[in-house]
């Protein structure tokens, strides 16, 4: 597509713009997180089930198999993770570890992958100012890029889940669609999105988007056409391959969270359906390709139902009912944006709606190729701020797309600032650079202030509330191997620093043991010692003063996790006195 913009694949001096925005945002974020990576504190459980996941591996676990046998005790949870994401960190704590020790070798990983993904991202960011414009703006691209809250939050150091790695990939996506040659760019689109859909089905909606642009090249240009069908074969095959590659032959859980064979059926029935459209030499009318492209992607919907029924009830169908309407209903990440605090609001939405009206006045100043790819990309930003909006997590996403706007715009204030003497326009100047960077700077100044949701030391409650420090209390536990009843969020940092079993995280697939979790707090004494008896739980563990104790003490007056928080334990728990936190209580079960 933007073949009037002949350069080489990488210049040179796009990467030095690039990591020098990257350096920049790394030793901030190396300052601002020191006491977190000095403490091993990490951001969020995921983070912590992460890092067990690639420990479990590299000790021996199939790399087909992502079960977690210590979740759910005593049964052990199937994980629906990707271990694709697993390589980088695997990697670099085989290559460190004889130096190091496995300990300090995982430490160290755990801050170099999220920077490096971070630099990659800063790095796709800038290629596209840099395609476009001019070496100043794809500079400033890259440093708003590294001044974007959203972004820098799925990529700084101990933040090893799989968040930034769907930011590189989309942002991949993009760079794909610059691509001068349609067939190569949608096989490299297609292999993009593969592997962005094998990390996370989050991705489904921004994968319709990209088909959606496709498609309108293909309508507006016949010989457009090799865009969509290239981008669907690729896409389809890709997410074939993976698959085996990453769960091989062995049949699955019926779950819908992950790709499976039913979603890759129907990508592939929409894929020939694109093809055998693609191959016609002559123009088809418009309506005839809906038809054809619609009746398809029908296809595969019917197909795929067919397969995977239970996948029409979205993918957290067959979820224990309290895990659903008490965890799930009260996991704040999951909310839309209008629940969030209003700092939080306006770091997602003031960038995005200047980086969308930059895009619009561009396409308005702007002819031919160049006008239809700022309206394309001002359509991908409009479509990552709705998925912002419903599912604030993805809001990396859209502060990565509007680094590149942002950073033509930036160019022009700054000129402004530089030649006009009159105040009133260098105000208007000043005023636009803050509504784009100055949201994003809070948070990335006071990274360390903000609450991370679990951590070793450290493990803070999804539901938002008080934290309490597990690991100078697992000692006491002894070294056999027990199955422990804790709060849900306890969970990861138990896991981390123990070689006991935990019987819930806050991760869906877990769903049976966050349901009898709850049942055991907010029950009675003997339906709480039945589940206890059940599950062959060895010790109790809780803190009264995290919100999530607070939560089920409010379901019912004098419930068991009432008693425990005032003293009255039964007398089939016996206290276990420790070195620890003393806010942390710990009880063995004895009868």
């Amino acid at each position: 597509m933007i073949g009037e913009r002949r350069r080489p694949l990488i210049d040179a001096d796009l990467v030095v713009r690039a990591t020098l925005a990257w350096l920049l945002m790394a030793v901030l974020l190396a300052i601002a997180g020191f006491s977190s990576v000095a403490e091993r504190q990490f951001n969020e459980g995921d983070d912590i089930m992460r890092l067990l996941q690639v420990r479990d591996w590299l000790a021996g676990q199939s790399w087909f198999d992502v079960s977690q046998y210590r979740i759910d005790a005593p049964y052990g949870a199937s994980m629906h993770w990707s271990r694709l994401v697993d390589i980088p960190l695997a990697v670099l704590i085989v290559l460190l570890s004889p130096i190091f020790g496995q300990p300090m070798a995982e430490h160290i990983a755990a801050v170099v992958v999220p920077l490096g993904t971070l630099w990659i991202a800063v790095l796709l960011i800038g290629r596209i100012a840099w395609k476009i414009c001019d070496e100043e703006a794809t500079g400033l691209a890259c440093l708003a890029a590294a001044l974007a809250a959203p972004l820098l939050h799925q990529m700084r150091p101990m933040r090893i889940d799989h968040h930034g790695w769907q930011i590189v990939l989309f942002m991949l996506s993009v760079n794909a669609l610059m691509a001068r040659d349609a067939r190569r760019g949608g096989w490299i689109l297609g292999g993009a999105l593969a592997l962005w859909l094998n990390i996370s089905m989050e991705a489904l909606p921004m994968v319709a988007v990209f088909g959606g642009i496709l498609f309108v090249r293909w309508l507006r240009c016949w010989g457009d056409r090799a865009w969509l069908a290239s981008m669907l074969q690729s896409l389809a095959a890709g997410s074939a391959g993976l698959y085996l590659l990453t769960r091989g032959l062995t049949p699955s859980l019926p779950m819908c969270d992950a790709m499976a064979p039913a979603h890759i059926a129907a990508l592939a029935i929409v894929a020939v359906a694109a093809t055998g459209l693609a191959r016609a030499e002559t123009p088809r009318p418009w309506l005839f390709m809906v038809l054809v492209l619609g009746t398809g992607a029908l296809t595969g919907l019917v197909v795929l139902l067919q397969m995977a029924p239970q996948c029409a009830d979205g993918s957290f169908a067959g979820m224990d009912p309290l895990a659903r309407d008490v965890w799930l209903a009260n996991v704040i990440e999951s909310k839309p944006l209008w629940h969030h605090p209003l700092d939080l609001i306006a770091q997602i939405l003031l960038p995005a709606i200047v980086a969308i009206v930059v895009s619009l006045r561009l396409a308005a100043r702007s002819a031919d190729w160049l006008h239809r790819w700022h309206l394309e990309y001002a359509a991908l930003l409009l479509a990552a701020l709705a998925l912002a909006i419903f599912l604030p997590r993805s809001s990396g996403l859209v502060a990565g797309m509007a680094a590149v706007p942002i950073g033509i715009q930036l160019k022009q204030w700054l000129r402004q600032l530089r030649n006009l003497g009159r105040p009133g326009k260098q105000a208007i100047a000043v005023a636009g650079m803050i509504a784009s960077l100055l949201p994003a700077m809070p948070l990335t100044l006071m990274m360390h202030a903000a609450p991370s949701h679990a951590s070793s030391a450290k493990a803070a409650p999804a539901i938002s509330g008080d934290s309490c420090d597990v690991r100078g209390v697992l000692p006491a536990l002894g070294s056999d191997t027990a199955n422990v009843m804790a709060p849900i969020d306890l969970g990861p940092a138990i896991l981390l620093d123990s070689p006991h079993r935990v019987v819930a995280t806050a991760h869906h697939r877990a769903h049976r043991g966050i349901g009898d979790t709850i049942r055991t707090f907010t029950g009675t004494e003997q339906a709480a010692h039945a589940i206890l008896r059940e599950r062959r739980i060895g010790f109790v563990m809780m803190c009264p003063g995290k919100a999530e104790l607070r939560l089920y003490r409010s379901m019912g007056e004098d419930n068991f996790a009432d008693r425990l928080s005032a003293g009255a334990a039964p007398d089939w728990l016996m206290p276990i006195a420790h070195d620890g936190d003393q806010g942390v209580l710990v009880w063995r079960v004895i009868g």
